[in-house]
């Protein structure tokens, strides 16, 4: 798998969080949480590190995908990852 940051366009990114998603889901079910954290956190940076560099991915435009949409859908996965290791470091009581 490539290192963090690596995605130099839309496809790349995809390819690599989905690695990365598969890998936390076995480290979870493993119950290695704390590198199945470092894994969710991974895509966030990955998507971090992709919308630094949005406006040079040549896919973007020959996909006619909106850069804004894009920017706004990747935030709100970043939301969501967050929320999920929100949970799993900090859950609800029981």
């Amino acid at each position: 798998m490539n290192e963090s940051g690596d995605a130099v366009d839309l496809l790349s990114l995809i390819g690599q969080a989905i690695g990365h998603l598969q890998k936390s889901i076995e480290h979870f079910e493993g119950d290695d949480s704390g590198t199945g954290l470092s894994c969710l956190s991974t895509v966030i940076h990955d998507i971090d590190a992709y919308l630094d560099r949005l406006g040079d991915d040549p896919l973007v435009p020959l996909a006619h995908v909106d850069p804004n949409r894009l920017r706004e859908s990747l935030h709100h996965i970043q939301g969501d990852l967050s929320a999920v290791i929100e949970q799993i470091q900090h859950p609800p009581p029981s």
